[in-house]
């Protein structure tokens, strides 16, 4: 085959004459295809606008409804003064009439999953009753609930797994219930299952093909018709686009693929649909252009290929985030709840803790490890004492996240070490800091990885502070 092209070759730059004809033959189809490329380029970037209008309009109008039956839940005056009154009044008759008025609401709107919950007792109440008391130190998926608290708006959209319905995916729309005074008697809200959504987004995907999603503000997929991808994806080259909720933008991907993204303020998320153009006028138009500017450049004659291409979408994997012994969250727990970045959303933490068993492969070879870490967890969690959250970082190292100050961690943890070395006959190195708010978790983090590490250059077994 190369010896046939450098003939062909050859022969071409022999035959001046033929050369110009092929030329002058090249720009003519040039100036005569090009005005016709680019006003079926011109059609399809209209076209694909109507489209993401209809969705964009779908899409609001199924959550404006929710949003304005939350508003006004959370200003019930039944409600708030129900709340107010729940110390004074008997656990079961609260329970029943709680019920009684999310049933009430359940059935008038037709919202499966209406749910209050008490900032004073904690009690997570549905219309069958009270289903949970709100503990993030119980159950890491409970953690949303201070965040939420922390929080400037009243009213709040997130994806999460809904506890009352086997752990599926939901979009959660939230409101702070506020009494008179401004004071926040707890939280109300809808739960709109991910599965209604993915019907309705599925049947416009492939309808118009093309591909929807959802995502926040650090690029991380809320909303998928793939469950895979919720919560475990990143779409990060959208938030290139400096989208806003004026209109959509219109990105090209490669040579027959675009993107658009608008921000919806009503959920304060970006709306994203990605596709490929399919206009077969535009194809053949970029075809026959490729094939004209490989004329003129190398005068060679070159076979294209085209490949039919699928949707593409910059999702990046990430594993599950909780630890199967411990049941702890994991390291990868703080990405999903911190974002990307990984930087602290609440001033609710004072203190950073890093701490692991000293010699701990010696220790796991001559005994039973998991059953010593689960022990070492247990007495953790008694110096925390519920004042912040614990994650099980990688094999014996475990980070914690902490309310009390730096003063006060010492001393806990000072006894943590005794007991550990009583109780089990293991030594702990531990290094605390003083969080800061203007870096990142990332930076908190190793500042208390060192104050570790310089506890067991000193010999092990006991507390460090940097």
């Amino acid at each position: 085959m190369p010896v046939i092209l450098v003939i062909f070759q050859d022969y071409l730059l022999k035959q001046k004459f033929p050369i110009f004809i092929l030329i002058t033959v090249s720009l003519i189809l040039l100036a005569v295809i090009t005005p016709s490329y680019l006003h079926n380029k011109s059609h399809e970037i209209s076209n694909n606008q109507l489209v993401a209008s209809h969705i964009h309009g779908l899409i609001a109008g199924n959550i404006e409804r929710p949003i304005g039956i939350t508003s006004g839940l959370s200003s019930d005056e039944f409600l708030i003064q129900a709340l107010e009154r729940e110390e004074k009044t008997n656990e079961k008759e609260m329970e029943n009439m709680m019920s009684s008025f999310l049933t009430a609401v359940k059935n008038q709107f037709g919202y499966e999953s209406v749910f209050v919950i008490s900032e004073n007792s904690k009690r997570f109440y549905t219309s069958n009753g009270i289903a949970k008391i709100v503990n993030p130190q119980v159950d890491p998926y409970d953690n949303w609930y201070p965040i939420l608290l922390d929080t400037a708006d009243n009213i709040n959209i997130e994806t999460y797994r809904d506890q009352q319905f086997d752990y599926r995916w939901s979009i959660f729309v939230t409101g702070k219930i506020r009494n008179t005074e401004g004071k926040i008697e707890g939280v109300c809200g809808i739960a709109l299952p991910m599965d209604d959504w993915q019907k309705m987004l599925l049947s416009v995907e492939k309808e118009y093909k093309v591909k929807i999603n959802l995502i926040d503000s650090q690029g991380l997929v809320q909303v998928d018709t793939d469950y895979n991808n919720i919560q475990n994806a990143y779409i990060s080259d959208a938030l290139s686009d400096s989208a806003n909720a004026h209109g959509f933008t219109h990105t090209e991907k490669g040579r027959n693929g675009f993107r658009m993204t608008r921000y919806l303020t009503s959920l304060k998320w970006f709306l994203v649909i990605q596709g490929s153009n399919v206009i077969e006028a535009e194809f053949e138009g970029t075809l026959i252009i490729i094939l004209i500017n490989i004329f003129l450049i190398t005068s060679l004659i070159l076979l294209l290929l085209e490949h039919k291409k699928k949707l593409r979408h910059d999702f990046i994997k990430s594993s599950l985030p909780e630890d199967e012994l411990t049941g702890l969250p994991n390291r990868n727990y703080i990405k999903e709840a911190y974002g990307e970045l990984g930087v602290f959303n609440t001033t609710r933490y004072k203190t950073l803790a890093v701490f692991d068993i000293d010699h701990f492969k010696t220790v796991n070879e001559g005994r039973n490890g998991d059953e010593i870490i689960l022990g070492i967890v247990e007495l953790a969690k008694k110096a925390l004492d519920e004042k912040g959250i614990m994650f099980r970082y990688s094999g014996d190292e475990f980070v914690l996240f902490i309310e009390m100050d730096l003063a006060e961690t010492e001393e806990r943890f000072k006894t943590f070490c005794k007991e550990a070395k009583e109780n089990f006959d293991v030594t702990i190195s531990a290094g605390l800091v003083k969080v800061d708010l203007s870096v990142s978790i990332k930076t908190n983090y190793y500042r208390a990885v060192q104050a570790c590490y310089a506890r067991k250059e000193a010999g092990g077994n006991g507390v460090g502070i940097r």
